[in-house]
């Protein structure tokens, strides 16, 4: 990669030598005309070069990234207003320069091709090749972070897959589910259908980068079901999603770490238990909200921050500038998290 920049960096270079001295090259063929030699017109060329390439690097790395995809009437008002200047700087050329090019122009009528048409055409190429430049950087990046979105992704799933197909975790519900048996409850058969629906989804629906909200929350439920069944005190645990949002598109197993963390400090065997999880709609996306009242004071373990970590890094690849991630404790003594995503632009 640092070579494939070295190579593009030098080729740059020479291109821009190329044309900064391309209308001195016929000064090698007809030594002769040296002697005609004009300061101010190579000043002026001079001037031209400097303004394109600058205009070329600005447009490539600044304007296009920040404003092609989104806003595109800024886009093309500062591409006008760079041809502007570009004009203008070529008429101050030309009504400066001492041999008197603006009288010439205007006695034989061509003044409007040599400040606007010419111009024009330069300037054009100019920017048509910044953008493909930028284009074609764009694709590569995004093929990059694509492949490090499918690595997070497979990291994520298979985090997942620990904490929830665990041994601790299969041998609790197992245990609860034998308990229900025993009792004859009409819960077992139940219990038994979200335990294969959990593992139904882990293993089987979250091959695609994205699945519908609904399928997401059933699934949360299916776990905050079978937590629920070994809760030793009854509380208030709910999950409430807005209709206008079942349908929008997100990323498979990214919220359940929030709701192991709300169980895992929201338990304990004296206190009945308040968690709250809510999906609603704002302006250009969701906002889901975890709330838990503080129960188990446990003590970090080296290992503790890695799911939170990994979390992080997959909103930092699948939503960059376009998520919002807080973390409170509050006096009162409950644990909330807010994870607002701009779904629309998706």
């Amino acid at each position: 990669m640092v070579g494939r920049f070295f190579r593009k960096f030098y080729l740059h270079i020479v291109i821009w030598t190329v044309l900064l001295f391309l209308p001195f090259i016929t000064y090698l063929y007809q030594p002769d005309k040296i002697a005609d030699f004009k300061p101010y017109a190579a000043l002026s060329h001079l001037a031209n070069i400097i303004f394109l390439a600058s205009s070329f690097y600005l447009h490539c790395y600044v304007v296009a990234p920040t404003y092609f995809f989104g806003r595109r009437k800024i886009f093309v008002l500062l591409i006008g207003l760079g041809f502007i200047t570009y004009v203008a700087l070529n008429y101050a050329v030309v009504y400066f320069n001492p041999d008197g090019e603006l009288a010439h122009l205007t006695k034989e009528n061509i003044l409007f091709v040599r400040l606007v048409i010419g111009p024009g055409i330069i300037y054009s190429l100019c920017m048509i090749t910044s953008s493909m430049i930028f284009l074609y950087d764009e694709q590569a990046r995004q093929k990059e972070l694509n492949k490090q979105i499918a690595i997070e992704k497979t990291t994520a799933e298979l985090t997942i897959l620990k904490l929830q197909i665990s041994p601790h975790f299969l041998f609790n519900t197992l245990n609860n589910i034998r308990w229900l048996i025993r009792k004859r409850s009409p819960d077992s058969e139940g219990t038994i259908v979200k335990l294969s629906e959990i593992l139904r989804y882990i293993l089987y629906e979250v091959e695609g980068p994205k699945v519908e909200l609904f399928k997401e929350v059933d699934h949360m439920r299916n776990f905050i079901a079978l937590q629920t069944l070994r809760l030793p005190v009854e509380g208030s645990v709910n999950l409430n999603m807005e209709s206008t949002v079942k349908n929008r598109m997100i990323p498979p197993l990214l919220f359940i770490h929030f709701v192991e963390n709300a169980f895992k400090y929201g338990v304990d065997s004296q206190h009945a238990p308040d968690i709250q999880f809510q999906f609603r709609e704002v302006p250009s996306g969701i906002v889901f909200t975890s709330r838990n009242k503080i129960l188990q004071h446990i003590q970090p373990r080296p290992n503790e921050g890695i799911g939170l970590t990994n979390v992080r890094r997959r909103l930092q690849l699948l939503y960059p500038n376009r998520h919002d991630l807080s973390i409170n404790r509050t006096e009162e003594g409950y644990f909330e998290v807010s994870l607002k995503l701009m779904t629309d632009e998706d």
